[in-house]
């Protein structure tokens, strides 16, 4: 009899155990989010271990792996003002080469990469020659299981100054996958509007601001 009762503990704790562990993913909804990170083309490898260490740190993700890397996608290709890759394909192919075990992954590349700069009508901001093929640091889906950056546009400063910047476009990007707008509530939130000009990013923190970091997923 004593042991049938010392057996039913032991299964009633490992229940509760579970449970607990259940829940708190549900309420850590973020930190138990899977993410690959994955580099694309002749990016530096030193550059995409750094941003998977700082994916643990500034988002408490619990499951960032690194993925095999992978050629430039062609299909992205462009040359309308300068060579340059398409992010919004490159979002396309990562989101469909996306591992079923991920929620997310963020591309690296080395490469210009652009974009198509629009109104909230959905039309090109004038004038059309500069906003139709638009170069930029980074693109995420808001929300979406891409996002993509490019060290192309940041690489003036130190070496340390660069991977600063590659970081907060990261963590920039990746707060839109999670569904953040840009924030204008505060100056220094890494999910501030960069506003065209890298001045920005080298003004905002890396960290989100305690009002974005509540709207996560909300």
């Amino acid at each position: 009899m004593g042991r049938f009762i010392f057996l039913l503990m032991q299964r009633i704790l490992l229940i509760l155990g579970l449970s607990l562990l259940l829940v708190s993913c549900q309420n850590e909804s973020v930190s138990c989010k899977r993410i690959g990170v994955q580099a694309i083309g002749g990016v530096d490898q030193w550059l995409v271990d750094s941003i998977q260490s700082s994916i643990k740190v500034v988002y408490d993700f619990k499951n960032v792996v690194i993925l095999p890397r992978i050629s430039i996608p062609k299909s992205a290709f462009v040359n309308i003002k300068s060579p340059r890759y398409r992010a919004d394909t490159l979002l396309r192919v990562l989101k469909r080469l996306k591992p079923d075990s991920l929620d997310y992954v963020i591309g690296i590349l080395k490469e210009d990469i652009s974009t198509t700069k629009r109104d909230e009508g959905g039309r090109v901001l004038e004038p059309k020659s500069k906003y139709l093929d638009w170069g930029i640091f980074g693109l995420g889906y808001r929300p979406g299981p891409s996002c993509v950056l490019s060290t192309f546009r940041i690489k003036t400063g130190t070496k340390e100054l660069q991977m600063e910047r590659m970081k907060k476009v990261c963590m920039h990007e990746i707060g839109h996958n999670l569904g953040l707008p840009h924030c204008e509530r505060n100056k220094k939130c890494v999910m501030r509007d960069a506003a065209e000009t890298i001045k920005t990013v080298d003004h905002v923190d890396l960290w989100l601001c305690k009002s974005c970091k509540e709207n996560i997923n909300k």
